[in-house]
């Protein structure tokens, strides 16, 4: 191994040590509170070596949210090559989203953190456009679902393009979340279960669309028997998701 080859395997082994804790830090105090100077002593790197990673703590951010989004491309790759309809894998993109959520819940935290304009303006323009590029490729998966349907016969786009279709999927999704995790919201709006809500609203926007086979958004059985195949064939290395509204044995009746 050459010199450059061993600084370069260096240089990114204390990158991930370095990012390993800024994590456990955000955890515990919140990213607001995240200071260079205790990062490096936890790190036990100097301060300066830091920003020879990262120039700012924004940017940490961002490198921290790319880890996320190859999560969720990986998640995505599984519903892309699902023996399944056109319709069904673009409804288990759902899936795997509020599963990626509930299973990697510091990853969704920072995907929140990084919309705010505030850290979108004070990151590094190359940094973000690099951690972009990731969400762009998740996109990219759902696109390749409407490709899919329209090769097939499944979907007619009409006058919309993928991105279109793939946007309305994303800010229902997004919308949720959002309303999901702002504490007490829920509780005080009564919505015993949102995520079902959400999937009963993907079936119907997908009726909308005309994207066959039509299916009844209603029709509780079949949703919950959707959310076990999708689990069964695609997702059985991950807990079955609280969020699904399917109860345990464990639970009473008047438990959400």
């Amino acid at each position: 191994m050459s010199t450059a080859d061993r600084r370069e395997r260096e240089f990114a082994a204390r990158e991930k040590h370095i990012l390993k804790i800024a994590r456990e830090m955000i955890r515990e105090s919140g990213f607001l509170n995240l200071q260079m100077a205790e990062l490096a002593r936890r790190a036990e790197y100097a301060t300066g070596t830091l920003y020879h990673h990262f120039r700012c703590k924004e940017d940490l951010l961002y490198l921290l949210t790319t880890e996320g989004m190859q999560v969720r491309q990986t998640m995505l790759r599984r519903v892309m090559s699902w023996d399944a309809s056109s319709r069904d894998r673009m409804a288990a993109t759902g899936y795997a989203d509020w599963l990626f959520v509930e299973a990697h819940p510091d990853h969704f935290r920072l995907e929140q953190l990084v919309r705010a304009a505030d850290i979108w303006m004070r990151a590094t323009p190359e940094v973000r456009e690099s951690t972009m590029n990731y969400g762009e490729a998740c996109a990219r998966q759902v696109f390749g679902i409407v490709a899919d349907a329209v090769r097939v016969g499944d979907l007619d786009l009409l006058d919309r393009t993928a991105q279109q279709i793939a946007f309305g999927f994303w800010t229902m999704s997004v919308g949720t979340h959002t309303m999901t995790h702002a504490e007490g919201l829920i509780e005080r709006l009564d919505v015993r279960h949102p995520y079902v809500m959400l999937a009963r609203n993907y079936q119907a926007l997908l009726n909308a669309l005309n994207w066959k086979p039509l299916q009844d958004p209603g029709d509780e059985s079949a949703l919950h028997a959707f959310f076990e195949r999708v689990h069964e064939e695609l997702f059985r290395d991950y807990p079955v998701s609280r969020w699904s509204g399917r109860k345990d044995e464990s639970e009473s009746d008047d438990e959400t």
